[in-house]
């Protein structure tokens, strides 16, 4: 995993039981949330569960944090 790629988890690890300061991302990343918790789910879903023991949580959480996104997106008059 490179450098930017360990960024991007420890980046979710730390955030994912304050609500995912998503408001950070942009800023620190240069990605949307949504294609950052896309990223972090490739990420976590093509590693072994011996390299991430939480997998399964980090799974949910980026699949709610997708889901979530696109739904506000749907949702909001000028499709933002």
């Amino acid at each position: 995993m490179d450098p930017y790629d360990q960024a991007l988890l420890e980046h979710t690890l730390r955030w994912c039981n304050y609500g995912g300061g998503d408001e950070h991302i942009f800023p620190e990343f240069g990605l949307t949330p949504e294609m950052f918790y896309r990223r972090v789910l490739t990420m976590v879903d093509s590693r072994s569960e011996r390299e991430f023991p939480a997998k399964q949580y980090l799974r949910a959480y980026c699949t709610e944090k997708v889901t979530s996104t696109a739904r506000r997106r749907r949702t909001h008059p000028f499709g933002l």
